[in-house]
């Protein structure tokens, strides 16, 4: 189990810095393989030599970029973030609201949040950055988990504080750091809820984790 705030010491920091970076390195490799592919499967014309690609040689490789530019971006924003160069806007943020939206861009990756939604209670939180921070924690947690595409959620009021628990795969056993190949979603989700003022806890196992963040309500 591990629990730091936003406070933490800078040698730990340090770590995740580290391992951030190698998560990115890493899914960096998936996208420009994909690219290196449709290039070799591609056919050239032969009059002038040109690169011809079906349709669906197009759209791998149109996908591909995109998945390119979003990690940089992502890299990019949270940089900025620790750095303090970005404000968030916080206050009057629905958590039920942020929830909702982030469904949509897991369904897409095919990852169902199992558990009751959570209740309609306002934060001094920034919508667009907590609608990110629920996505990637569910996206880590099926990754490093069972990675059954279903991921078990949970949601609970603490004392001026709400609870958030994302958890997939079997406890109970080798402890298991969390290190790079948990991926890049996990880190600039930490990222983001540290800077909404919250802390960040994990429990890992071979083929399990549970992820609890925990926000302010005040």
């Amino acid at each position: 189990m591990e629990a730091h705030s936003i406070t933490e010491p800078d040698g730990i920091e340090a770590v995740y810095r580290r391992e951030a970076l190698g998560a990115f390195a890493h899914e960096v490799r998936t996208p420009l393989t994909a690219i290196r592919m449709v290039l070799e499967l591609a056919s050239r014309d032969g009059a002038t030599g040109a690169l011809v690609l079906d349709r669906e040689l197009a759209s791998m490789l149109s996908a591909s970029l995109d998945d390119l530019q979003g990690l940089a971006d992502d890299l990019q924003e949270t940089s900025r973030i620790e750095r303090g160069k970005v404000a968030l806007i916080g206050g009057q943020c629905n958590l039920r609201e942020a929830y909702i939206a982030a469904t949509e861009p897991l369904m897409r990756a095919h990852i169902a949040l199992a558990g009751e939604a959570p209740p309609s209670v306002m934060g001094p939180w920034d919508l667009r950055y907590l609608t990110r921070a629920i996505a990637g924690f569910a996206d880590t947690a099926n990754r490093s988990g069972a990675g059954s595409g279903e991921v078990q959620f949970e949601s609970s009021l603490e004392e001026g504080a709400v609870r958030l628990t994302f958890a997939s795969g079997t406890p109970g056993g080798a402890p298991k750091a969390i290190a790079s190949d948990a991926g890049f979603s996990f880190f600039r989700a930490r990222q983001f809820v540290l800077a909404m003022g919250g802390r960040v806890e994990w429990d890992r196992a071979e083929h399990y984790l549970s992820v609890n963040a925990t926000l302010p309500l005040a």
